[in-house]
């Protein structure tokens, strides 16, 4: 009877934590404008959308962490947010300093 109900305790848990894992979502990054032509104003706005995407990745990002206790997280998942997420921060620093070398 014990051996039964530690069994159906291991499956619920690993269910749960598959379950956790696809309820994880991370969000579309944001398009980036040209730092050689772009306003005040839209250069300001897409650093907003870039750190709101940034705190969105966090999430994401503790969200397998938590699915994944106990049992396997999604390291390749984790792995490619982290990726995308310094990939966009460094494009965007590109065209802020693009941006501030045209507006002084």
């Amino acid at each position: 009877m014990k051996t039964a109900l530690l069994f159906a305790a291991a499956l619920l848990s690993l269910t749960s934590t598959a379950a956790m894992a696809a309820s994880c979502e991370q969000g579309t990054p944001p398009k980036l404008v040209d730092g050689s032509t772009a306003t005040q104003e839209e250069m300001a706005s897409t650093m907003k959308a870039v750190k709101a995407y940034i705190v969105a990745t966090e999430e994401f990002q503790a969200c397998l962490e938590a699915a994944g206790k106990g049992g396997k997280m999604d390291v390749e998942a984790y792995n490619q947010s982290a990726a995308r997420m310094e990939a966009l921060a460094a494009d965007f620093n590109k065209q802020l300093k693009t941006f501030k070398a045209r507006n002084g």
